[in-house]
């Protein structure tokens, strides 16, 4: 057995006496014992949740680490493709994301190529379809 201690925030301190008055939960350690083992097996099963990849992704870029952000967006990608409903929310924001984390590597061509493949998904998308004209436009003069 591992003795935790924490300081809180007194906005999460009142959160969790009020989740404790209404009835959820005993008492503030079986809080923080469920919220761990939440926490863990949301990491441990990274394979399994899009919406996970999705936020590692985001965190992976903002700590200006791309190429492990693509590695996550990539995956959540790959997931929601082989799911029988999909979250097109989601799945618009994994590829606005994942084209950001190509833009960032200068890797425009790639970026298109996604937004293309999205543009499949989801035909009627007008973000989607201003990212893709945004890309086009960014091209030098010269190229097709």
């Amino acid at each position: 057995m591992v003795k935790i201690t924490a300081e809180l925030t007194p906005e999460l301190s009142r959160s969790i006496e009020r989740i404790i008055r209404d009835g959820w939960f005993p008492d503030q350690e079986t809080i923080v014992r469920e919220a761990l083992e939440q926490f863990v097996d949301g990491k441990s099963f990274l394979g399994d949740s899009p919406r996970m990849l999705h936020r590692f992704a985001a965190d992976a870029l903002n700590e200006s680490k791309p190429e492990v952000a693509l590695k996550f967006a990539n995956r959540a990608v790959s997931l929601l493709g082989g799911q029988h409903i999909t979250d097109f929310t989601l799945y618009q924001s994994i590829i606005e994301l994942r084209v950001q984390i190509f833009l960032v590597l200068g890797r425009d061509e790639d970026a298109l190529a996604s937004l293309e493949e999205a543009r499949e998904v989801l035909p009627n998308n007008p973000s989607i379809a201003k990212w893709i004209e945004k890309l086009k436009r960014r091209k030098p003069r010269g190229e097709a």
